[in-house]
């Protein structure tokens, strides 16, 4: 999965913003930054890649006073298929 969310971002957050950090982690992206309120998603090239920004960003990088979280985006349909698991939560966050 090539789809990244990138979460804990500040309200302030604008696309050019996380396209400098991916660059100066030297991390290639394969399309547009698409912004909302307190999260992003991008996709990267191929999984290694994807794997690369979730090991050199997540937790690390700090923007507008907040580190980012980066992790591998799950597709809504799949969030909502964790039975006895609060609403949108991860599967693998819940599993334990």
């Amino acid at each position: 999965m090539n789809k990244l969310y990138i979460g804990n971002l500040s309200e302030n957050a604008v696309p050019s913003d996380l396209e400098s950090i991916f660059k100066d982690a030297k991390i290639p992206v394969s399309g547009p930054f698409l912004v909302k309120t307190g999260y992003a998603f991008v996709d990267c090239p191929d999984e290694s890649w994807a794997l690369k920004a979730i090991e050199a960003l997540s937790g690390k990088v700090e923007l507008h006073g907040k580190f980012m979280e980066v992790e591998h985006s799950v597709p809504k349909r799949q969030r909502d298929r964790n039975p006895g698991c609060p609403a949108g939560s991860v599967r693998r966050a819940c599993d334990s």
